[in-house]
């Protein structure tokens, strides 16, 4: 039974306005992601390097933006808050982008995939932006039932506006 409404059909091309990332693009931060995705890369940490390259600073490794989708210091965890709520779907900002939640209620979440398209590495010390929408979203009928395929896209820019690293992702919805 389908399941996309005009309420939710609505929703495409809705758009955030532009989010600071609660931390600039912090060398500990760096190096703990550069550990993580275990890339010892010397310009990610190393100025005397880095100085010798084409970057003339420590960059990010490229994927790095995705990653600063942090809650600030002392903000309220709503995982936490919203763990005996049936009605939630564990759906919060940093999975969402900031945008308004769809109304699927009882709805499980399934990932169908993310690309990435790089534009530039980020410096240390640089402020990231983001700005989010939903893309598209679309109903079709699977072999496991009517599905409901939500595109969101995430442009992460700097101080300038100018993008340096575009997210999409897919989710699907039953």
């Amino acid at each position: 039974m389908p399941r996309l409404t005009e309420e939710i059909r609505s929703m495409i091309g809705i758009e955030t306005e532009v989010q600071r990332c609660c931390d600039v693009v912090e060398r500990g931060a760096v190096r703990r992601y550069a550990q993580a995705v275990m890339d010892p890369d010397p310009i990610y940490m190393d100025p005397e390097y880095a100085a010798s390259t084409r970057y003339r600073t420590p960059v990010a490794p490229p994927l790095f933006p995705s990653a600063m989708l942090r809650l600030p210091f002392g903000a309220q965890d709503l995982l936490h808050e919203r763990a005996n709520d049936p009605d939630f779907d564990g759906v919060v900002g940093s999975s969402s982008f900031g945008l308004p939640p769809l109304p699927l209620v009882g709805s499980p979440i399934v990932n169908g995939g993310t690309e990435v398209e790089f534009i530039r590495y980020v410096n240390h010390g640089e402020e990231i932006f983001l700005i989010a929408r939903y893309k598209g979203i679309t109903e079709r009928e699977t072999m496991s039932g009517w599905a409901i395929f939500v595109q969101y896209e995430c442009d992460f820019i700097d101080r300038d506006s100018h993008l340096v690293l575009r997210y999409r992702r897919v989710q699907i919805r039953r």
